[in-house]
């Protein structure tokens, strides 16, 4: 991507080779007349400047320092969010029973990373900060909403939590309305009531967004009128008897992608899959039947789901394609959190080696998949170890679409990781934090907060009031507790956290009987 200096010979030879001529003799190695001279010149100029034509929209510019400074013209993007999809739910995430064939295609052509978290172990605060670049905990959107009551003998009760995306939040869409971006919602919401539906939120179409966290049915009409979990507006548009929700939704984006063909567009195409109910086509579940199940995943319905999510992929992949969009157009692919692994005979996905799963805080609920495809960026089959999160797609997204810097500022927590898509090694960020002061599937979790500071990382249980340290590097199923061992690194860990929750103005779990907050 970067241009070295060359002669004005070279840079002949250059443009000619890439058009796929052949060298006039004449400059082989010199020009001979000035006729002949001014000839090349001239078919030199012409296929430069064709080049350049063609080339622009694929080309993001480079100062001379090497900074970037913005793309030639606007991207298009692209976000695919899969609902509960675990770190190890494909192919290319190594799972030797999920079939995948057109995300491992995209893995192939973009850049895989293997530390992504999302910012939140369940749904509705990874979304939020996914749309405004901050933690959960300064929102003080924290649980999926409306959540769960505390246990009646649980040591807490709940804090006085945000259960809406507020408006007064500036959100990406919103952030890419002002640039002249298309947006549209397409799928899972699920960020508050009908007033802070996404069309309130920068998004110019909002097709099944609304309050709801899962579908009634995977299928048409998905859900019976009335029911509380129908998805909104969607049957009313159309479909019919077998039509597959996750079909439903790609169709409905791929007809968002023609229609602004020639704009640039940001789509959000949010499956409620692969949330329960599990619930996939029967041809295809018969088929996974037959397939024999690796490293605790066998769950053929969950597969059949996350097979209709590949081809969904795969459908938008050929889109862009067809339309000439591919080699302008941002695709990223990722989780909303782990992969559930509380329910379902067997159950529904395995996270291995990863610890447990979607609302744990351990590693199998907070790592999450992520591809992401820059064209002109990324290199084709690159892998990123390099931590990073949920919060940083706002940034980042931003930077891609060629906004300045400032057009960030309001997504304070997080971190553009451009640097890594070019091929960088390393963000200067060090830490990420989680708190959730909240109960989930049934108490079986209790409110806890974490940092990771490098490899370490802490875990502190407020129900308990037991705090866990782990070093991933040496110990990614964080089996071996260190916090006994190491009491100055749980110390320097645990002063970290308490730094933060005070920063964010994060909301602690209230001891009953008492209105004081516990630090």
């Amino acid at each position: 991507m970067f241009a070295p200096k060359l002669s004005q010979a070279e840079l002949a030879r250059s443009a000619v080779a890439c058009a796929g001529a052949e060298m006039p003799k004449e400059l082989r190695p010199r020009v001979k007349t000035r006729y002949r001279m001014r000839a090349w010149l001239w078919t030199t100029r012409r296929t430069t400047e064709l080049l350049v034509t063609w080339l622009a929209p694929l080309v993001w510019v480079f100062s001379a320092s090497g900074a970037e400074v913005r793309p030639a013209t606007k991207p298009n993007l692209v976000f695919i969010l899969i609902d509960d999809m675990g770190w190890a739910d494909g192919g290319c995430f190594g799972s030797k029973y999920y079939r995948t064939p057109n995300l491992d295609t995209l893995a192939a052509a973009g850049m895989r990373f293997t530390q992504a978290y999302a910012a939140c172990a369940v749904c509705s605060p990874t979304r939020a900060a996914i749309m405004t670049g901050k933690y959960p905990a300064r929102l003080h959107l924290t649980d999926w909403i409306p959540g769960e009551e505390a246990p009646k003998n649980s040591r807490f009760r709940l804090p006085g939590w945000q259960q809406h995306l507020p408006l007064e939040e500036t959100t990406l869409a919103e952030a890419l309305k002002q640039r002249g971006y298309a947006t549209a919602y397409i799928g899972k919401w699920h960020l508050g009531g009908p007033k802070f539906y996404p069309q309130h939120q920068g998004f110019d179409i909002n097709i099944a967004g609304g309050d709801i966290g899962h579908p009634a049915s995977y299928f048409w009409p998905y859900g019976e009128k009335g029911d509380s979990h129908r998805v909104p507006g969607l049957a009313e548009q159309g479909g019919g008897k077998g039509e597959y929700l996750t079909d439903r939704l790609t169709e409905e984006a791929l007809k968002f992608i023609s229609a602004n063909r020639n704009r640039p567009f940001y789509l959000q195409l949010a499956h409620y899959a692969v949330h329960a109910p599990l619930m996939g086509k029967e041809e295809e579940v018969e088929e996974f039947r037959q397939i024999p199940g690796a490293n605790g995943q066998s769950n053929a319905v969950y597969a059949a789901m996350l097979k209709s999510v590949d081809e969904s992929v795969a459908r938008v992949l050929k889109q862009l394609e067809e339309l000439g969009l591919a080699d302008h157009t941002v695709v990223v692919f990722t989780s909303d959190n782990g992969g559930a692994v509380h329910f379902g005979q067997p159950p529904a996905t395995s996270n291995a080696p990863l610890r447990l799963g979607k609302g744990y805080a351990y590693e199998g609920g907070l790592r999450v998949p992520l591809i992401v495809k820059v064209p002109g960026m990324t290199r084709s089959g690159a892998t990123c170890d390099w931590p990073v999160s949920s919060q940083d797609f706002f940034p980042t997204l931003l930077e891609l679409a060629g906004a300045e810097k400032s057009a960030s500022s309001t997504a304070v927590d997080g971190v553009s990781f451009v640097p890594l898509l070019r091929g960088q090694a390393m963000l200067p960020r060090q830490e990420l934090f989680w708190h959730y002061p909240h109960y989930w599937n049934g108490g079986k979790v209790s409110p806890y907060s974490i940092t990771r500071v490098g490899d370490w990382k802490l875990i502190r249980f407020y129900e308990s009031g037991r705090e866990e340290l782990y070093n991933l590097r040496d110990d990614l199923s964080e089996r071996n507790d260190l916090a006994g061992s190491q009491p100055e690194k749980r110390r320097e860990l645990a002063g970290r956290l308490d730094a933060w929750l005070k920063e964010v103005g994060a909301q602690m779990p209230i001891e009953k009987g008492t209105a004081s907050l516990p630090r």
